[in-house]
């Protein structure tokens, strides 16, 4: 475990994350309909599911093992359909923007658990975690799982957060302007429209 290693792993999970996807539309939504803490709540439920994914790839990684084709397809074709519920759930509760600017303390935990499934439902994390992520840990083999986990852990978390930072701060700075609603509808439409696309690209696959 080398400070090269840490970087390289971080570099790419910074680099997956910086597409606009699934986690920027959440966390707009979040910050749209419960202002910053809502926000806050949602990436802290994303960081969740990205150490579960990190904990689940290391597993198949030390274990040798592969998901099966059909498993595979069967959890794209489940996270793109959440993914889709999620964009429409949003598209039918309009903030309110008195709320937003506030700071509506009640949808907090909310916020973190959807943060948490959508999180888990990201067909990029999928493909990351799935082809990408073994390849950089496999010459780590001989260190303890607790220790990977510690040292992998938190390369993804540092760069995750990072990559979501920029998108709390604009969604903020458009709820302060009096763009909840819009924001909001953008965020919707980004959950939906991305869903449909893991779908697609699952059944044309």
């Amino acid at each position: 475990m080398t400070p090269e290693i840490w970087i390289t792993l971080a570099a790419a999970n910074f680099a997956a994350y910086l597409a606009p996807g699934q986690n920027m539309a959440l966390v707009g939504a979040a910050t749209a309909r419960s202002g910053l803490p809502g926000g806050l709540s949602a990436v802290g439920g994303i960081l969740m599911a990205e150490f579960v994914w990190t904990a689940a790839a290391l597993g198949l990684t030390l274990t040798a093992r592969e998901i099966d084709g059909n498993v595979m397809l069967a959890l794209q074709v489940s996270g793109g359909t959440y993914l889709v519920w999620s964009g429409w759930k949003v598209l039918n509760s309009p903030p309110s923007p008195e709320m937003a600017v506030l700071g509506a303390s009640g949808g907090c935990f909310r916020n973190a658990f959807m943060g948490l499934w959508v999180g888990l439902a990201n067909p990029l994390a999928l493909v990351f975690f799935v082809s990408i992520f073994p390849g950089l840990v496999s010459a780590m083999a001989g260190e303890t799982p607790l220790n990977l986990l510690a040292f992998c852990g938190t390369a993804v978390l540092v760069s995750s957060l990072a990559a979501l930072a920029p998108y709390l701060v604009v969604s903020q700075v458009l709820v302060r302007a009096g763009q909840a609603r819009r924001l909001n509808a953008l965020s919707g439409g980004a959950l939906l429209f991305v869903g449909l696309a893991a779908i697609a690209w699952t059944a044309a696959a």
